[in-house]
């Protein structure tokens, strides 16, 4: 049985060692329910096997199956053409038809795309067989990434397919399998267009015993327990399909070398027989034994792409040093699993197996990082030391050398803490040596003066020819001071960019300030370091949300709140102390503790203050005479939280003893909430009722009467998590909870689960409600705070430069929070401003429409698309069964036109009830328009063409004249003529009877933005060649707009005609007047924008590509002097903060 095992390739459909898993079950049911699915996973993991053996199984009981290997169709020096018709032979030959037909087939549809000539070949693939089930597998897809075209379409094709079957009932026969070393989204690599979003996952795991079961009829062993050899072969392969299979072999071909007779294996000894064979047959030596190759492909492929070889090896690296590798869905984490040298395990990450741990070692990893970096030597003896050696930083043209060498690339955390340092480092000196060459300059800038006057004194020729000497020196003297105070400028430039890039915001603010302030002092212009300058400091005031900083503690700050009336807010710390401070961050007092204090509550109406403490104490201070007033020993063990009710009569404490207790002011215990099976980490009482609520880390909520009757029980979401907070509505009828299962629940009081919050990537720490009800706020450890609206809609999303664990909103103002933050200290929060507000997607947005009255917003591409209100309220929702991604509102207000992926034009009223289909299209459609009267609908498509229907879905016309995608169609506001843009960079002007009036060569590029003006005197287009331009509906150009400095995506006018409004992909948006000159620009928080509409009620509304909608308030924002605002902001911060140098207090004196 020499030749039971095979290692490597697929094996045969009724091989003996074919292990039948999970996923051969999964993948079955899937594919005869009609799912599309895909196995994605590390190579030889058995895809290929498991395919092979789907195929013969439906084959088997009747159905038409074609295996797709798209490696045999070729990869190098082949033409889009040549393999779309490989790929179509390929399915002829399998599903038997005859190939001269196909020839002929190609040739009468060659004046078609290749994306339609392979559609339309389905659609005659399934014609041909009415009656069966068809099912395609693609094998290798991953070697598709690698073509020198794009194969995006053919994905969009099989989403198609998919998305074709809710109105052709025939393409529910047709199932595809992909199968590939990827991830969905490598699929469809143009971020523009909508991922591969559809079929099921098929998960492949490794063997488990009883699975293997069938690989120890090969062993050729004398030993009464084969099944204790395999385990041990498993504990070395971690179920691995390839290296099971092959440890197994080298079982057996080294027990028959060794003796002449079945190998007689003693009880116990297992273990070290396994042992010794892997070790001398695999781990040692393994790169000259590894045949067939497979140690090397998982090698070759965590080192083939330099720009990201640092961040995967660093991320391995810090697993051998014992660090959780928490999930995230990282693209360096999704590389890292498909190399098959880790695997998530639960939510976390690990090697494989051991064969893969001692194979890839902590040495081999340093020698490959080694190999990598440039700056190796000083990198390593930094981390000798500990990372404190700061001589071993990297300085001048050696850190000029690194940076460059590591831009584009994606490193290790410590590689970028490495470089972060030295830059820092530099910056510093770089600092010190201005501010030394300022002090110089200015010394001899006083001393020549001084010459200056005293040759003046002197004799009038003495005068005339000394005087000019010593004058030329006094103005080099002074240029070289200008030249120190511009390289100034430029640092504070970049500094502050680095600081808010880096979620430092007010150090960032400061910068910014000083920079405006130095410039102020220069008397030539400097155009280029001006705008920087201005840049920077509007991106900051745009977008920034901290609004002070209280510094103070000597521990980490663990617990906030705010007194009731907003004045007041307390601080608890592992220092030992209770901080009290005014809510303009100056200090007021300091509280002696018992132990670390965790939570702080001020009463409702008295002035007391309480709090918390390691020892399992509550003290209560009066706030008046700041004397202790009252000390409960409430728990053994620590006590963790405490909030009042909101009379006051009581107060409710929670536990490391697994309780939740009630007291009242004179510390008499009231009752004793039992029932918890870990500590109680968070409790509150409801505003409205006086209802109790409590957290454990039992992973569940508990909600109590007064009297402590048990209401309901909240379970986390999670398995086996925790969780870690709750907060009741200002109402009264939810609870709100949060933990390790990364979101937010909100519950009703009899454990009804109302909605579910996703969208953090780590444990939620904290939760609360607004006082006036309009928002929910969440802190995380991924160091975001997120901002939800009552209805459960993501509002904005803040960074922080560290995790945030305890958060509470101002009772007076629902903008500002306090929450914990780095460094000992707290922070102060406006997280929405009069300048702008946000709604958060987490889609990337092709479109945004508005409605004519302005009151009305809808974007997003999803099946489920909200209109909103300009308070951001849900006032609609349309629900469709295909991704929805283009909108416009007709002129009068009563329908929405939706366009989506499977080629329909869909019409809603403004309520989010469907109307009808508008049909005729068999590709994407782009985008759709509505004529003045409402009556008229257009819209543009993947294939180039456009249709016109009637609003009661008659189609009209169907126009050719674009030579690729129509991206854009407007309606001119005074008739029935319309224009249209597309990828091949003209725009084309149509009347009502469907005739062109005009062909524009428009831009050099793509045209992914048109407007038309609103009295229908002028339309404009946006380009990816960077410029807008202003067009007259008779083709004549009026105005060019440049500069940006990337392409751009949307254009509109505003309500009165007399400014435009550009987007592009460089992050701004830039207000125009008519003539090109501009007015304004607005900065993103860093992605770039996709859409720009101004509303009748004057916003601006814009789209992000990371899905946010913003709503700028252009009325302030025309008029803001953005230097003024930034000093008003950190006024307070400036003023009170104790860490803020001295000579940055007066850094706004004077505006």
């Amino acid at each position: 049985m020499t030749n039971y095992y095979q290692i490597g390739g697929s094996l045969d459909y009724n091989a003996p060692t074919y292990i039948e898993r999970q996923a051969d079950r999964d993948l079955y049911t899937a594919l005869l329910a009609g799912e599309f699915c895909y196995v994605f996973n590390s190579r030889q993991m058995g895809k290929s096997s498991l395919m092979v053996r789907s195929w013969h199984r439906l084959q088997a009981e009747g159905h038409r199956c074609a295996v797709v290997d798209v490696t045999n169709i070729g990869s190098d020096h082949i033409t889009p053409e040549q393999w779309y018709r490989g790929m179509m032979s390929t399915l002829a030959l399998q599903f038997n038809l005859h190939t001269r037909d196909i020839r002929s087939w190609w040739q009468a549809h060659s004046h078609l795309s290749l994306t339609q000539i392979l559609s339309q070949f389905i659609e005659m693939l399934l014609a041909q067989c009415p009656e069966q089930r068809l099912f395609i597998f693609v094998d290798e897809v991953d070697s598709l990434l690698n073509l020198p075209f794009s194969v995006d379409d053919f994905f969009a094709l099989i989403r198609f397919c998919y998305n074709r079957r809710t109105i052709e009932p025939d393409y529910k026969r047709l199932t595809f399998a992909i199968f590939g070393v990827a991830a969905p989204a490598d699929l469809i690599a143009d971020k523009q267009r909508t991922p591969f979003n559809i079929g099921r996952a098929i998960v492949l795991h490794g063997f488990d015993l009883e699975e293997a079961a069938p690989l120890a009829a090969g062993l050729e062993i004398q030993t009464p327990n084969t099944q204790a050899i395999l385990q041990e072969v498993l504990n070395w392969t971690g179920g691995q399909p390839f290296l099971t299979q092959k440890v197994c072999q080298l079982l057996v071909t080294s027990s028959q070398t060794a003796v002449n007779e079945p190998l007689n294996v003693p009880p116990g000894m297992e273990k070290f027989w396994v042992d010794s064979v892997v070790r001398s047959h695999i781990i040692d030596h393994w790169e000259s034994q590894d045949e067939p190759e497979h140690l090397r492909t998982i090698r070759d492929r965590l080192l083939y792409d330099e720009r990201r070889t640092g961040r995967l090896l660093g991320i391995y690296q810090r697993w051998l040093e014992g660090q959780v590798i928490a999930t995230d869905d990282s693209r360096d984490q999704i590389e890292l699993l498909l190399s098959g040298l880790m695997v998530q395990q639960e939510s976390h990450l690990q090697a494989k197996n051991p064969i893969y741990e001692n194979v890839f070692t902590m040495d081999w990893v340093q020698r490959q990082l080694k190999a990598l970096r440039p700056y190796s030597e000083a990198f390593d003896a930094w981390v000798a030391s500990q990372q404190t050696d700061e001589s071993r930083l990297l300085w001048g043209q050696a850190l000029r050398d690194a940076q460059t060498w590591a831009r584009g690339k994606s490193l290790s955390d410590l590689d970028y803490r490495f470089l972060a340092l030295a830059q820092e480092q530099e910056q510093a000196e770089i600092q010190k040596t201005l501010d030394l060459e300022k002090a110089q300059a200015a010394e001899r800038t006083a001393r020549l003066q001084r010459i200056l006057l005293t040759i003046t004194s002197g004799a009038l020729v003495i005068v005339s020819v000394l005087g000019l000497a010593a004058f030329r020196q006094y103005r080099r003297a002074i240029a070289s001071e200008q030249t120190s105070r511009l390289n100034e400028i430029q640092a504070l430039v970049s500094s502050a960019e680095g600081q808010f890039a880096s979620y430092h915001e007010l150090e960032a603010l400061i910068d910014a300030i000083k920079a405006q302030r130095n410039l102020q002092t220069i008397q030539e212009s400097h155009p280029e370091l001006e705008a920087a300058a201005d840049r920077v400091l509007h991106q900051i005031v745009y977008w920034m949300s901290e609004r002070n900083r209280l510094s103070g503690h000597e521990g980490h700050v663990l617990g906030v709140a705010y007194s009731p009336d907003g004045e007041l807010i307390a601080t608890a710390s592992g220092d030992q102390t209770v901080k009290l401070w005014a809510n303009n961050g100056q200090l007021l007092h300091t509280f002696a503790g018992n132990a670390t204090t965790f939570g702080v509550a001020f009463h409702p109406q008295l002035p007391l203050l309480a709090a918390t403490n390691l020892d399992g104490s509550l003290q209560i201070w009066d706030l008046e005479s700041k004397a202790l007033v009252q000390t409960i020993q409430a728990h053994e063990g620590a006590a963790w939280s405490l909030a009042f009710s909101p009379t006051g009569e009581f107060l409710v404490s929670g536990g490391a003893d697994h309780h939740a207790k009630v007291w009242n002011l004179d510390g008499i215990l009231l009752r004793t909430l039992s029932g918890h099976q870990s500590m109680v980490w968070q409790v509150a009482v409801s505003l409205v009722d006086q209802t109790i609520a409590s957290v454990s880390l039992d992973n569940t909520a508990k909600v109590w009467t007064t009297d402590g009757q048990l209401l309901s029980i909240l379970p986390g979401p999670l398995e086996g998590g925790s969780l870690w907070s709750l907060a009741f509505s200002a109402m009264g009828d939810l609870v709100a909870t949060g933990g390790d299962g990364e979101v937010i629940q909100l519950w009703q009081l009899d454990g009804t689960l109302s909605t579910t919050l996703e969208g953090h990537t780590k444990r939620v720490e904290g939760v609360a409600f607004a006082d006036d009800g309009t928002a929910i706020a969440s802190a995380s450890l991924d160091k975001t705070l997120w901002i939800w609206g009552e209805d459960g809609s993501p509002w904005r999303i803040l960074q922080t430069p560290g995790d945030i664990r305890e958060l509470s909103f101002s009772p007076t103002d629902a903008q500002s929070i306090v929450m914990t933050g780095t460094r000992n200290t707290a922070q102060l929060r406006q997280w929405e401003t009069s300048l702008l507000k946000t709604i958060f997607l987490n889609d990337e947005i092709w479109d945004i429409a508005v409605s004519p009255q302005g009151d009305r917003i809808i974007s997003g591409d999803s099946s489920t698309v909200h209109v909103w209100d300009t308070d951001r309220n849900i006032v609609a929702t349309l629900q469709a069964d295909e991704i929805l991604f283009g909108f416009d509102f007709s002129p009068d207000g009563q329908m929405i036109a939706t366009t989506g992926h499977n080629g329909t034009l869909k019409l809603w009223t403004q309520e989010g009830r469907f109307l009808r289909d508008l049909e005729g299209h068999q590709l994407q459609i782009w985008d759709a328009a509505f004529s003045a009267d409402s009556q008229r609908v257009v819209a543009g498509a993947e294939d180039g063409t456009l249709r016109v229907w009637t609003a009661e879905g008659d189609l009209i016309h169907t126009l050719e004249g674009h030579n690729g995608r129509v991206y854009r169609v407007a309606f001119s506001p005074t008739d029935q003529n319309f224009v249209s843009s597309g990828s091949d960079g003209t725009v084309q002007v149509w009347d009502a009877e469907g005739n062109r009036l005009h062909l524009i060569e428009a831009h050099d590029s793509d045209i992914f933005g048109l407007s038309a003006s609103p009295d229908g005197q002028f339309f404009a287009s946006a380009s990816a060649d960077r410029t807008a331009k202003l067009w007259r509906w008779d083709g004549t150009l009026v105005s060019t707009f440049e500069g940006h400095t990337t392409g751009l995506f949307g254009v509109d006018f505003s309500a009165d005609g007399q400014m435009l409004a550009t987007a592009s992909a460089d992050n701004t948006v830039t207000l125009w007047t008519l003539d090109g000159e501009p007015i304004k620009t607005l900065y993103g928080q860093g992605s770039g924008f996709k859409s720009v509409k101004f509303s009748a009620t004057g916003e601006l509304v814009t789209a992000a590509e990371d899905g946010t909608l913003t709503l700028w308030n252009l009325e302030e924002i025309l008029t803001l002097n953005e230097l003024e605002y930034a000093c008003d902001w950190i006024a307070d911060y400036l003023r009170t903060n104790t860490e803020v140098e001295e000579s940055d207090r007066t850094l706004c004196d004077g505006l």
